[in-house]
């Protein structure tokens, strides 16, 4: 039997559905196929969490294809000198630590950077173990992302530059839609909420898609 691996933010996670176990898109498309699969989603994880997550589950476990939601560029894995991991994002600035780092260093050029040496360094690990995988990036209408001549004298920035069989595609943009557009696709009434349980079917068909496309 087909095994799915699915992971990522509170999308994957189906944060903000009535009934998430049925309703978010890994289910959709795992039914699909008829096929069991494994939901690694994590609310408020960063990509440098959906990717360490990711790898380690592969290293023990088997899958016939893993479906990757890349998320927010704004959030980062933080190890302590006590080796603890932390998730830091802007939503959540609780010590100064945090408020220093987002107020004082980030940028979101940085934060770009980051989500696509995640990108190069999981694609990496796939093709050095065989590991078939689609992906879909979940962009918030984030504009280095979405525009990027605008800021890089190369269009593209230093780790995209990499990624060069990689064609990235945008949640948001290119299949949501804008708010005032699509409303019914977004359970928080702000740009870039998370997907309703209509949206998670249009996510879910794109899928399907890219799978059958392997």
């Amino acid at each position: 039997m087909m095994s799915l691996c699915f992971s990522g933010c509170s999308i994957t996670w189906g944060d903000e559905l009535q009934n998430r176990l049925i309703e978010r898109f890994s289910h959709v498309v795992s039914k699909h196929y008829g096929c069991r699969c494994v939901n690694l989603g994590e609310r408020g994880s960063s990509n440098d969490a959906i990717v360490r997550r990711t790898i380690s589950y592969l290293q023990n476990n088997k899958a016939d294809v893993v479906v990757m939601q890349f998320t927010v560029v704004q959030r980062i894995e933080y190890f302590t000198q006590k080796a603890e991991v932390e998730g830091w994002t802007p939503q959540k600035l609780d010590n100064q630590s945090k408020r220093n780092y987002y107020k004082l260093m980030y940028n979101d050029i940085l934060g770009c950077e980051n989500l696509w040496k995640n990108i190069f360094l999981f694609d990496s690990y796939c093709k050095s173990v065989g590991q078939k995988y689609v992906s879909i990036i979940a962009d918030h209408y984030e504009q280095t992302l979405g525009k990027p001549r605008r800021y890089y004298k190369n269009e593209k920035g230093y780790w995209r530059s990499l990624c060069q069989d990689y064609e990235p595609l945008l949640m948001h943009r290119q299949l949501l839609g804008e708010l005032d557009v699509s409303p019914d696709h977004y359970s928080m009434r702000e740009k870039g909420g998370h997907p309703t349980a209509k949206a998670h079917k249009l996510i879910a068909n794109k899928i399907i898609g890219l799978i059958d496309a392997i």
